[in-house]
């Protein structure tokens, strides 16, 4: 059971990630194939329901109930149908990796392959840059201006997908630690999938090291030249609070939180009239801070239930309060959950998001562990890259991120939960036998020494 769902899962994976024009119809069908086999291993008692249970497969099976229930009141029901999708394609994914994670060689196994998907991506990016030649799905692109500023796009066909995804590549490579002295697990230290080697020769090692400053420095670039201005920023700062989690010194790590954070105010009070005059003759920004008065009074007339499932582009066609250029979607990934899905929703999205980073942020600083750090530094850089991109709940690549993420920071939680529980039962018993020791003691070598 676990080949056929792994390779099933490694299969959507290259779809999703090297899209093309019937991908969503395949990535169905494989949901399908996906679905049946998890069916298939509940009965047979091979899966346990308490794997697929945690929650963020009760959030996102919220989400799905509360997202087909909105069909009683959209005015979209094609675009509806094909978001209702994507969402089932995304929480039966989601259900077969809460499954399959728990195997070393799983893991292993899909961290070479994000790995690979990222250096593909890479090598594409700079072949289009380079040649002023874009690949497959880019040349489709509407706007043929956008074709002729030669920006990196690759398969996405939006320069703005094609940053988020570098960026996400970003943070990953920076937490891969590919080799150390000798064998370690993850758990506590390293990065899933990664486990490290003996006897590795100094070569190997520095061979592996510069590929991974390399790759860096090459997402960065690629960020750079897709003139994704917004992930650039989201970048910047993430790369310094992945340092900052470095800082072991818990007064200097807070001191420098904190003298950073008031730098970076002060700046921005001492330039906002120069910032916001530069942003108030930036396009871009007028349409997107016009897509989001729209959408504010779409949420209001949904009575904040929100509008369903794909129905944003609808009401920005139909109702526009306010002047877009002619653009429909909302260009913001926050605001589109909020408008499409209602306040309820996103306030439990969020308060779940809150605790994926807190917890993460203290499994960095107590454990450094790297896989902390990769949680805690991606979602704190999302919260400025999920406002950039064109749309992303369309597009099963960018689901199967949010899987990776939440998903095994969930196998992780329980983990650590049972090796906290195990820990704390083994100091109990240790106290124990070391009371009955000292009793033992008293009680009868001081006897006999008498």
């Amino acid at each position: 059971m676990k080949k056929y769902l792994s390779s099933l899962m490694f299969g959507a994976i290259i779809m999703a990630f090297f899209s093309f024009e019937y991908e969503v119809y395949l990535q169905l069908l494989l949901a399908g194939l996906t679905l049946f086999g998890l069916i298939w291993g509940i009965a047979r008692v091979e899966i346990r329901l308490n794997v697929l249970i945690h929650p963020y497969s009760l959030m996102m099976g919220a989400l799905l109930i509360w997202s087909f229930l909105s069909i009683v009141w959209v005015a979209d029901r094609s675009s509806w149908i094909v978001n209702n999708g994507i969402l089932a394609v995304t929480f039966i994914y989601g259900l077969s990796l809460s499954y399959l994670i728990r195997e070393k060689s799983f893991r292993r196994a899909l961290s070479n392959l994000i790995i690979g998907v990222i250096f593909v991506h890479h090598l594409v990016g700079w072949f289009e840059l380079l040649t002023h030649q874009q690949y497959l799905s880019a040349e489709n692109w509407n706007f043929a201006w956008r074709r002729q500023l030669h920006n990196p796009m690759i398969f996405f066909g939006n320069i703005n997908d094609f940053a988020l995804f570098c960026f996400f590549g970003l943070i990953f490579i920076m937490c891969w630690h590919p080799l150390e002295g000798k064998v370690r697990e993850i758990d506590g230290k390293y990065f899933i999938g990664f486990k490290t080697l003996e006897n590795y020769s100094k070569t190997r090692f520095l061979v592996l090291m510069i590929f991974k400053v390399l790759m860096s420095l090459s997402g960065v670039l690629l960020i750079y030249f897709a003139n994704a201005r917004g992930i650039l920023l989201a970048a910047a700062y993430s790369f310094v609070f992945y340092f900052i989690l470095h800082i072991k010194h818990r007064l200097l790590r807070r001191l420098t939180i904190v003298g950073i954070g008031i730098l970076a105010v002060m700046t921005v009070l001492t330039l906002y009239t120069d910032i916001m005059a530069k942003l108030w003759e930036d396009g871009s920004f007028v349409i997107r801070y016009n897509l989001i008065r729209n959408g504010w009074h779409h949420l209001k007339s949904s009575h904040y239930l929100g509008v369903g499932a794909g129905n944003t582009e609808y009401y920005m066609a139909h109702f526009n309060y306010y002047d877009t250029g002619g653009y429909r979607v909302m260009h913001n990934w926050w605001m589109g959950m909020l408008v499409e899905f209602g306040v309820p929703f996103f306030l439990l999205y969020g308060l779940y998001h809150a605790r994926v980073f807190l917890t993460s942020y203290y499994w960095s600083i107590k454990y450094n562990s790297q896989m902390g750090k990769w949680i805690v530094t991606w979602l704190l850089g999302f919260i400025v890259a999920g406002f950039i991109p064109n749309t992303l709940f369309n597009f099963v690549w960018f689901w199967f991120i949010h899987n990776f993420v939440f998903v095994w920071f969930e196998y992780r939680a329980s983990a650590t939960e049972f090796e906290e529980k195990q820990a704390d039962l083994d100091l109990g018993l240790k106290k124990q036998l070391n009371r009955l020791s000292n009793w033992l003691e008293v009680t009868f070598v001081g006897k006999i020494s008498e």
